[in-house]
């Protein structure tokens, strides 16, 4: 192993408490974790610690949560942490060039594409929504504009045709830690690169609005199942069924349904597929396998199916 980094770990949610915990197992000093104040969550309104934090308590790990890194206390508290690089994962806000120069070696970010492609947010769900085959992991020097710093290094990630969100980051999140390690030994030893990126193919992957996860019954159904997929497991696409949202949380091309004037786009098939309710598409139909009508919890679309019977021609919206 290299020689261990002073680190400052920047995240917020659960998907950034591997990467802690790998730095941590492989022997860098974490000297300060960086994550957003505790928020009210629940029903109640109670206010709720991030992920990060409680991994980072359980370690007996220093924490701040600015609400602004541009507090002056903040930089003056991060420099005096003596962290030599900054590691951000998902924390949540852009840090400000005076917090960016604290740590000696840079800072460096973890960001789910192949940069220059799909900066932004929502790199998954983009990916997803887009129907790429494949997506990435790319460990990115951090630079004051949105993740347009130089590459220090990256891994290819296939995208499999039945990936949704919570599949997909399962499989980014195996990759990530490790060209974490890779990246910092290579800080360690003084050699990390420091490749442009391409302006001229740069992409954006702005976070998923209502719209966006909003089915339109007129699309293909390969389009309408990337939308699913790109929702899933939230928030979730949805359509109406009358007056009631419907969300479909999986959904398979019927085979063989790309056929001319099967039926009107949003039409409910008088026959379902092997159990499955079925719902032509602009171009083809789809059997939504799993779904969550509105005010119950999710289930097999077979189990909707025989509670909530389609009319023959019911249309969806």
């Amino acid at each position: 192993m290299s020689a261990p980094v002073r680190v400052a770990f920047f995240g917020t949610p659960d998907v950034a408490v591997p990467y802690l915990e790998a730095l941590i197992e492989a022997g860098h000093g974490v000297c300060v974790v960086v994550t957003q104040p505790d928020r009210p969550a629940g029903r109640g309104q109670d206010l709720r610690a991030a992920a990060v934090k409680v991994a980072a308590q359980a370690h007996g790990l220093p924490v701040l949560q600015p609400e602004s890194c541009r507090e002056p206390d903040f930089a003056q508290a991060l420099r005096a942490s003596g962290a030599e690089t900054g590691v951000v994962v998902a924390y949540g806000n852009l840090l400000p060039c005076e917090v960016l120069d604290c740590p000696r070696r840079g800072c460096v970010n973890v960001h789910y594409s192949l940069l220059p492609e799909l900066r932004g947010a929502a790199p998954v769900q983009r990916a997803l929504l887009a129907g790429l085959t494949e997506t990435g992991v790319t460990v990115q020097w951090i630079s004051p504009d949105l993740d347009a710093g130089d590459i220090i290094c990256a891994q290819r990630v296939a995208i499999e045709p039945e990936d949704d969100c919570a599949s997909l980051f399962a499989r980014l999140n195996a990759v990530g830690p490790r060209l974490l390690l890779h990246a910092l030994a290579l800080i360690a030893e003084g050699v990390a690169p420091r490749t442009p990126q391409d302006a001229a193919a740069v992409t954006w992957a702005p976070p998923l609005t209502k719209a966006d996860c909003r089915i339109d019954w007129s699309e293909p159904a390969e389009r309408v199942r990337n939308r699913i997929r790109a929702c899933a497991p939230r928030p979730g696409a949805f359509t109406f069924r009358g007056e009631r949202r419907l969300k479909v949380l999986k959904a398979v091309i019927v085979p063989g349904s790309a056929l001319a004037g099967e039926g009107q786009p949003g039409t409910a098939a008088e026959m379902p597929w092997e159990g499955y309710p079925v719902v032509y598409t602009g171009y083809g139909a789809l059997a939504l396998t799993e779904v969550q009508p509105e005010g119950r919890p999710t289930m097999a679309g077979t189990d909707y199916a025989r509670g909530a019977r389609f009319a023959r021609g019911e249309r969806l919206a």
